[in-house]
């Protein structure tokens, strides 16, 4: 039987509102709304006609287009956009490559929060110190399709609220597959293209993401050695706000809601040792919403590990991300990487 390493720093809530301010940039949602659609349009001419390259597999319909490649820590970090079987549009995703790798890397995955982006995590987080240091190859896709259905007072396009769920309703089933595109997908194209070591992989992100990582885990028994998670979304069938939008994917049915719930998926895991770990702010403006007090009421009655920690004085935005990157990494190298 397990037993448990499980810890919780003292707790202190504090309510929000879902639509008020993305935390990433401070902007009002309304505004990040436009300056992320404007800037998507141009910004993807720009970096065909300045950076346009081709990487082929042997997939056809993988094709890849790199728009971006800089250097950064001694590695390279890089764009690149594909047509996506999964999810029927274009779509990004970004890898960092530490030097001179010698054999097949660990790789770690990535999921970012609602109203990020790929170039969010690689311009904001300050990961790459640490992947470079660890030499971990660290993937990270956009957060949703970037399509435009015209929903009337749609949150899930003003803002990406992918979720990383399988939509089955209409419109979103069309093109909201996240959990497919991160679980099989994705994993398959970098697996063609990039000298990794598939059976040494781990997976993170951050609240949305975070959520998507729990899930990601826990749906998926013993296919990733680790697994933690920045302020996550842990039980989102009982949040009001996040139940709202999982009704537009999966209609008012609890029981299809709870398949894709971390904290209902954690009571009926049985598989091998998850290796979690998870950091939120106490002055997190998100925290009802997110639940992780429930979360950790689950994971200690159902005798499973767990290291949670709660933080003095840190919100829900980069700042926070960056401050605890170093520990994230760390904790992942223990179970990827050989010397560590």
């Amino acid at each position: 039987m397990r037993g448990p390493l499980f810890y919780i720093n003292s707790m202190f809530w504090c309510g929000y509102r879902l639509s008020t301010v993305c935390s990433s940039s401070g902007l009002p949602a309304h505004a990040v709304k436009f300056e992320q659609r404007h800037t998507r349009l141009h910004q993807g001419k720009h970096f065909r006609r300045f950076y346009g390259s081709r990487q082929c597999s042997d997939n056809k319909k993988q094709q890849l287009d790199l728009l971006s490649d800089n250097r950064s820590f001694g590695g390279q970090q890089k764009v690149y956009e594909h047509d996506s079987v999964v999810l029927n549009c274009r779509m990004r995703f970004s890898v960092y490559i530490p030097e001179n790798l010698e054999r097949p890397a660990p790789i770690l995955y990535y999921l970012s929060g609602m109203l990020c982006s790929e170039q969010s995590f690689i311009q904001k987080s300050g990961f790459q110190r640490w992947a470079s240091h660890y030499r971990i190859i660290v993937v990270s896709p956009d957060i949703c399709p970037r399509v435009t259905y015209g929903v009337e007072k749609s949150e899930i396009e003003a803002k990406g609220l992918s979720y990383y769920v399988n939509a089955i309703k209409k419109p979103w089933n069309k093109n909201y597959q996240m959990y497919s595109y991160v679980n099989e997908e994705l994993p398959s194209i970098i697996q063609e293209n990039f000298n990794i070591d598939k059976a040494r992989q781990s997976i993170m992100g951050h609240s949305m993401g975070g959520h998507g990582a729990l899930i990601s885990a826990l749906k998926n028994p013993g296919k990733f050695r680790s697994v933690s998670a920045f302020a996550p979304v842990c039980n989102p069938s009982q949040s009001p706000d996040e139940r709202h939008l999982l009704n537009c994917y999966f209609g008012d049915d609890s029981k299809t809601i709870e398949e894709w719930d971390s904290t209902c998926l954690i009571t009926k895991y049985k598989g091998p040792e998850l290796n979690i770990l998870i950091h939120q702010g106490k002055n997190d403006q998100y925290e009802i919403d997110l639940k992780l007090e429930n979360f950790a009421n689950a994971c200690k009655k159902a005798g499973i590990a767990a290291s949670i920690n709660l933080e003095e004085g840190y919100d829900h935005g980069f700042y926070f991300i960056s401050s605890f990157m170093e520990q994230h990494f760390h904790h992942h190298s223990k179970f990827l990487c050989d010397s560590f």
